[in-house]
């Protein structure tokens, strides 16, 4: 791997166990394919140790490792971003604190703020993870070879400026570390006079779903088992979908790959299934209520004569009964995300923001390492969607595999948003797999509709769900 150093002066980092931040700025131009910055580097040419932080002209951003190991670049993490406009200035910014690592990434242009300043609100990171010590301390801003150095003397720079990561509030932040639980897959919660109920995949129950109760979304208490078999089907008990109406529950099964409806009157059980299910081949239910109180069922559905694919259909008023007529096809798998292992959409989760549908849900084949979350939006509840340019909005790293298949889940005072999901067991083994949160949020954009974000997904220490900053 080559590049230039497209400043002239050569900076170090501060002393091991110092913080600090690292900022650079480049201004994209046809000729420059990426820049970014070299940091912790033992040389500015050919590192065996360090790591490049990049953006691309796809609007990508990698976090690279260098080694002297025989495969010499290890990449870390890879997001997919908006495509950068020509001859605008972004800044990369790196800040360390203790062992952990964040990435950062702006439109600088005219010092104009980024668009989720905008909104008042600080930009997320790209990345924040511990990084190994590397040996040396070398940084530098670099591009690939392709750029003319002269073209960009004036308009790159290296900052690096020590930061005092303590803090000064006076008092201790209380935090959270995912995984939240382990054993359980494809969550989806209800909150109910006062109290969050989980439901989810169990990796050791055979037959039926069980549920958790929290009152802060972290700490789980079992609250056994709340539906047994259903529809005389022993096994594979998958993604059970909760929506409370009018003071009765109603649980969208998937059984076998089979989409069926059980009610009750309590979140706690005992569901009763209806007598029939709904349809085969059918499986990832997902309630939507919407404004006027109309209720939609979203899907993957691969019936005879059906494109397997994400579905909408609209229920009659007693929510267990489908109108066939308004069945629609709204998400086939077809980007790259959506198909690694196989082309999979899947595990669909509705939002509403502002008048428009979000619709939510899960690309790849779930023991991909690359199984993600993007969305597409939409002015109706059945279509048609447009997906995200840069999807997806939650993907793997080198530390956590597989991060998918989520509900969201809004605070009681309906101020702040989070993504609860599952991830692989480890980055060796899918199995059992884990339950993770993390924060989510809307951010304004200029000309466009809200582009919905995720803070994730992590790894380190953070602050608990349902405190406010």
């Amino acid at each position: 791997m080559e590049w230039k150093i497209l400043q002239n002066e050569t900076q170090k980092l501060p002393a091991d166990g110092n913080d600090y931040s690292v900022k650079a700025t480049a201004k994209t131009c046809t000729s420059l394919n990426w820049f970014g910055i070299l940091f912790c580097a033992d040389s500015l040419h050919s590192p065996k140790s360090g790591y490049l932080f990049r953006l691309m002209d796809d609007g990508h951003t990698e976090l690279l490792r260098f080694s002297d190991e025989p495969k010499n670049t290890t990449k870390l993490q890879t997001r997919i971003g908006e495509t950068p406009i020509d001859g605008h200035s972004y800044q990369l910014r790196i800040e360390k604190s203790g062992s952990v690592y964040r990435g950062y990434i702006r439109d600088v242009t005219d010092e104009k703020l980024t668009d989720s300043q905008d909104t008042g609100e600080e930009p997320w990171p790209v990345f924040e993870f511990p990084l190994k010590a590397a040996r040396g301390r070398l940084a530098a801003v670099v591009g690939d070879t392709v750029l003319d150095n002269s073209e960009h003397k004036t308009k790159t720079g290296l900052q690096i400026e020590s930061c005092d990561s303590t803090n000064t509030t006076g008092c201790a932040i209380k935090t959270y570390q995912n995984p939240i639980l382990a054993g359980y897959a494809d969550p989806d919660v209800l909150y109910y006079q006062g109290t969050y109920y989980l439901y989810a995949t169990s990796s050791t129950l055979k037959t039926g779903y069980e549920a958790y109760a929290s009152k802060d979304l972290v700490n789980w208490e079992y609250a056994g088992v709340v539906m047994g078999e259903a529809w005389g089907m022993g096994q594979c008990y998958w993604a059970p979908d909760i929506m409370e109406r009018n003071g009765k529950f109603y649980i969208l099964a998937s059984v076998n790959e089979h989409l069926g409806i059980a009610t009750s009157d309590s979140p706690l059980g005992p569901f009763v299934p209806e007598p029939n299910y709904l349809f085969d081949k059918s499986i990832d239910g997902h309630f939507l209520i919407d404004d006027d109180g109309s209720v939609y069922i979203y899907y993957v559905s691969w019936r005879e004569e059906k494109t397997y694919a994400l579905y909408g259909m609209k229920m009659e008023n007693d929510c267990v009964t489908p109108i066939l007529s308004t069945e629609t096809l709204l998400i086939e798998a077809k980007e790259e995300w959506e198909c690694q292992k196989a082309p999979v959409a899947e595990a669909p989760y509705i939002i509403k923001h502002k008048g428009k549908y979000y619709l939510t849900y899960s690309g790849s084949h779930y023991e991909s390492k690359g199984y993600a979350v993007g969305y597409a939006t939409s002015d109706q509840p059945l279509g048609p969607y447009k997906k995200y340019e840069a999807n997806p909005i939650l993907s793997y790293h080198y530390l956590v595999h597989g991060p998918g298949h989520h509900c969201i889940v809004t605070s009681p005072d309906g101020r702040d948003l989070f993504i609860l999901y599952h991830t692989h067991h480890d980055t060796k083994e899918v199995q059992p797999r884990s339950l993770c949160i993390d924060r989510m949020r809307f951010t304004s954009v200029s000309g466009k509709e809200d582009k919905l974000e995720v803070y994730g997904p992590t790894v380190t220490p953070q602050p608990y769900p349902l405190l406010r900053e």
